[in-house]
């Protein structure tokens, strides 16, 4: 998820940027075990949520690339996986960070933020 939760009708200004690592980073970790993510603001992922890191991170901390994820549950479970559940979502998760961390290092260096 990208921000914004807190407030449903405000984009981010890096939302072209940050929508483009969240994609690769879903397609990555679809790859792995084949789950799907949803990719997508707060407010339109899950609901309206305010006081949320994400948004603290981009507004408030300068993170461009601030992003959440909900664990790979679709409601049976909530936040307690079952011990089957850990290590492939630990797997898409890796596969999905690796992802956008190359994402963001190529992005970045093409407009001359990195080295």
């Amino acid at each position: 998820m990208i921000p914004f939760g807190g407030d449903c009708s405000s984009v981010p200004r890096d939302e072209e940027d940050i929508m483009e690592g969240a994609l690769g980073a879903t397609k990555a970790l679809r790859a792995v075990h084949g789950k799907k993510y949803t990719v997508g603001s707060i407010c339109n992922v899950i609901y309206q949520a305010s006081g949320g890191s994400i948004d603290w991170t981009y507004a408030k901390g300068q993170v461009k690339y601030s992003y959440g994820v909900e664990l790979r549950d679709t409601g049976r479970y909530g936040f307690l996986l079952p011990e089957t559940e850990i290590i492939p979502s630990g797997e898409e998760t890796f596969a999905a960070v690796m992802s956008l961390a190359s994402f963001i290092r190529k992005r970045e260096k093409q407009w001359g933020y990195m080295i």
